[in-house]
């Protein structure tokens, strides 16, 4: 007799990269029915009684939860499957899933939204819910500490660090940043938010004057996803700065005039994808359980 707890809901977890595949392992472990797709041979070490879809179709027909990657799309046409060659079609991925069934994505901008809306399909993103964005910060937080480290030839100990933006992530990289021995210069917009930086213990500055701090820096963290590292910021930056831009596109750096100054910038996108995929499955794998039981999804729960 099979002693697993067999469950008659089904996922299917369509492209991106190591974090999903560690999230569909969790829940199949969980006792559920997991498809994939989109993975080239990346997929290797998940356990055998994962179904490998040959096509999407074969992937999501009857699925109750397709579970996309964050984001789930980067040129607005296509899945995200950065582990594989294959292209998936997001047009095509809403006109073959079913109605029955509920998709889960992150990032879920256009053409998705208007897609699932005009197909009747419920969809729900799941890198807003606030359990994801907050536990998510923390590998977002050590990958930016792991990519300065490998990136600098001195310690974090005294030296110069501003993290622009005091929201989830620069409020814990902050944190972590003063407990190696760096000197931490935090920065934000509202009044509010100053204080509570000030509150906190580290030097406060508002983005709209980090011109005025910023060149004393030898580190820059950026979590803010729109342009504050322009020219007038850049130009007074030290030659040897590391800027390290977290925000999720377009970015916080104007990367064209950084390089022409021969300021070093690295975009660190998805990093915990990259430093903590395990950690960063369970966290999608926790948000979308909570998602699909407030949306009653568990109620078509049935077992053998």
């Amino acid at each position: 007799m099979n002693t697993r707890v067999n469950k008659f809901l089904t996922f299917s977890f369509i492209g991106g990269d190591q974090r999903q595949l560690c999230a569909a392992s969790l829940i199949d472990s969980s006792g559920y029915h997991v498809r994939i797709y989109g993975y080239g041979d990346y997929d290797s070490d998940l356990p055998l009684r994962i179904y490998r879809a040959e096509s999407l179709a074969d992937c999501i027909k009857g699925a109750d939860v397709i579970v996309l990657p964050i984001p789930y799309t980067t040129d607005m046409k296509t899945i995200n499957t950065p582990l594989s060659s294959v292209e998936i079609s997001v047009s095509e991925l809403c006109g073959t899933a079913d109605k029955t069934g509920v998709i889960l994505g992150g990032k879920t901008g256009e053409p998705l939204r208007g897609l699932c809306a005009k197909s009747g399909l419920t969809l729900a993103d799941y890198s807003v819910r606030p359990e994801f964005e907050i536990m998510n910060a923390v590998p977002t937080a050590e990958g930016a500490i792991e990519c300065a480290m490998a990136n600098t030839p001195f310690t974090l100990n005294e030296s110069r660090c501003m993290v622009i933006g005091y929201g989830r992530i620069g409020k814990l990289l902050s944190q972590k940043l003063r407990a190696l021995g760096a000197n931490v210069t935090a920065t934000a917009r509202r009044h509010s938010d100053i204080a509570w930086i000030k509150s906190h213990g580290f030097d406060a500055c508002r983005t709209q004057e980090l011109a005025e701090k910023i060149g004393e820096c030898d580190i820059i963290f950026n979590t803010v996803p729109h342009c504050v590292l322009d020219f007038k910021a850049l130009s007074v930056t030290k030659p040897n700065v590391l800027i390290i831009d977290l925000a999720s596109r377009p970015g916080g750096v104007d990367f064209e005039t950084a390089k022409e100054l021969e300021r070093r910038v690295i975009w660190a996108l998805s990093l915990p994808g990259k430093v903590a995929p395990y950690t960063a499955g369970r966290i999608i794998k926790d948000t979308i359980m909570n998602i699909i039981e407030e949306l009653g999804v568990e109620d078509r729960w049935k077992e053998y």
